[in-house]
């Protein structure tokens, strides 16, 4: 008599967590598993083999870009992101691209697995040698500063619960990462359904402006002779991008971009001022900081004792920062895009006003920054300026900039949001990469340019990015400004000791990169074009061909041999 056929194994709490993702319109789940991952494996072969919807998964041999990954995707399409990384250690590897998302406000659910707890009796119990070392007292506590929430699953029946808390409180504002931690005993049991169906948690939006702090500050705008908009991040909303064009048209107000992460306002508006807030503001009788964690350095930039200072943000006060003391008048905790459109409203209710007075210093603020937006000449050479300029020269209307450091942005041609990104305040090296992909992912007609350092690009894991990019046909050009140096490192001690030791060396102690590696070569291990440019009149040619290629489908890196031009020698 033949042996009875094995029944189907009925769902478990993987399938429930894969689903439950899948529900709340998770496209994608950026993995890089490890032994915890057996029940999840399982899940996603049940949901091939039936047609089950659950989110695509994306395997990234490396924490640190599927952190990024999530980052791009989270930030262009404006929704959380998940990804999954192994137990305490994958969770250790994840923690630099966690604190690029959390000084960001980037709503990115990192999940992990979790030792398991039983050591025998069980099925997802210990197995394997290493389930004993891995496991931590806290897991959790690794990232608990960087995170709005964390939790561990502790019942088959909290599933839809706790996707729906980690995914509302990950988006409410202002946004950011959270962290779920999914042991493997539990990922393994029966599904269970929840007590009572399960009914949605809104996510918290920002607040609007109170209509008294309003008319506060519009007071202080028509009373000024020299206000100033100072901004980083108001372009991650693309409304706010739109309301800040027609405030500062209108009202002639300049606005200066310090350390944008975003396209916050064209490159040829009249009232864009440029990147450096020092000239505006220390002749400024009203200042708005707007979406700008670090609007100016306090020792470069002294605000006049009489200046109206308002800060206006999702967190105003950067409370999640340890220490920050620049002044505020008026602190405004509100949605930038309604902010700006009430403020706005605010200033065409009044009457009475100077028109003659704003009419005259749109002029002159429009005639200073028509000389500031001129191009400059730039020495044709290897020096960031002129490959920044020869690069931009390539882009067209869909092309998406990435920045993590190198790119000159003076040379950067801004006239709509989400066309440029940079790196989060935090600096946490490594991201660009990532982001690209993830970029790219959201955008796959979109030609997605990385600019990076070759510290930032080693920091990014470039054979993993590379895997990624030819495993998921995401193809991004990848440049690289190779100056040989820690080029932040030394700078930082040029600032600190200008006429040291280490300013006449030609390698600075813990600042040298060489002997510099072919990183063009890692790219063709994964199929990619790989062009090194050691002389100027390779530079056009190796771009174009560069871009080329990315744009028939295939990826690219060109490795240029930046000059270094921050050597004293006298």
């Amino acid at each position: 008599m033949s042996a009875k056929p094995s029944p189907e194994p009925s769902d478990t709490v993987a399938d429930a967590y894969l689903q439950s993702l899948a529900a709340h319109g998770a496209q994608w789940l950026f993995l890089n598993a490890g032994t915890d991952f057996p029940p999840l494996v399982e899940a996603y072969g049940r949901a091939q083999q039936n047609g089950i919807p659950v989110p695509m998964p994306v395997l990234v041999p490396h924490e640190n870009v599927a952190v990024g990954m999530a980052y791009g995707a989270a930030i262009v399409t404006n929704t959380p992101q998940v990804a999954m990384v192994h137990v305490g250690v994958g969770t250790a590897n994840a923690v630099c691209g966690l604190v690029n998302a959390a000084r960001q406000h980037v709503p990115v659910i990192l999940s992990a697995g979790r030792t398991p707890v039983l050591e025998e009796g069980r099925l997802g119990a210990r197995n394997n040698y290493i389930n004993w070392a891995q496991e931590m007292f806290d897991q959790g506590g690794m990232v608990r500063e960087l995170v709005k929430w964390d939790y561990e699953l502790r019942d088959p029946a909290q599933v839809e619960a706790v996707v729906d808390r980690v995914y509302s409180i990950a988006a409410s504002s202002p946004p950011g990462p959270a962290y779920l931690v999914l042991p493997r005993e539990v990922l393994s049991a029966p599904a269970q359904p929840p007590a009572r169906p399960q009914r949605r948690v809104r996510p918290v939006s920002a607040p609007r402006a109170q209509a008294a702090d309003l008319r506060l500050l519009a007071d202080w705008l028509l009373q000024a002779n020299n206000p100033v908009i100072v901004t980083s991040d108001i372009g991650r909303s693309h409304a706010a991008f739109q309301e800040l064009d027609a405030l500062a048209r209108d009202w002639a107000i300049p606005v200066v971009q310090y350390r944008p992460r975003y396209a916050n306002i064209a490159t040829d508006h009249p009232m864009f001022s440029g990147f450096n807030p020092v000239p505006l503001v220390t002749a400024a009788d009203c200042v708005i900081v707007l979406e700008s964690d670090v609007p100016w350095i306090p020792d470069e930039c002294p605000v006049p004792p009489d200046c109206k200072v308002a800060h206006v943000g999702k967190d105003p006060l950067f409370a999640d920062y340890p220490m920050r003391s620049f002044a505020s008048d008026l602190s405004m905790q509100c949605d930038a895009s309604l902010f700006l459109a009430d403020l706005r409203a605010e200033l065409a209710s009044r009457t009475g006003v100077d028109n003659g007075q704003i009419k005259r210093r749109f002029e002159e603020v429009a005639r200073n920054n028509r000389k500031l937006q001129e191009r400059q000449p730039v020495p044709r050479g290897l020096n960031h300026r002129h490959v920044s300029r020869v690069l931009a020269g390539l882009f067209d209307s869909n092309t998406v900039l990435i920045n993590e450091y190198p790119f000159a942005l003076e040379e950067l041609v801004v006239n709509r949001p989400g066309c440029f990104y940079s790196h989060s305040p935090a600096g946490g090296l490594g991201w660009a990469t990532g982001m690209a992909l993830g970029v790219k992912l959201t955008s796959p007609d979109a030609l997605v340019v990385a600019a990076v350092g070759d510290g930032s690009y080693m920091f990014g894991n470039p054979t993993p990015a590379h895997f990624v990019s030819r495993a998921m046909d995401l193809p991004v050009l990848t440049v690289v400004f190779n100056n040989r140096r820690w080029a932040a490192v030394h700078r930082s001690t040029l600032s600190m000791y200008p006429d040291g030791m280490a300013a006449r060396s030609e390698n600075p102690p813990l600042s040298s990169l060489e002997p510099s590696p072919d990183y063009e070569r890692l790219v063709e291990a994964s199929g990619g074009l790989g062009i090194k440019v050691d002389h100027v009149d390779q530079l056009e040619s190796a771009l174009e061909q560069a871009v080329h290629a990315v744009r028939q489908g295939r990826q690219a890196v060109v490795n240029i041999l930046t000059e270094v031009s921050y050597v004293r020698t006298s």
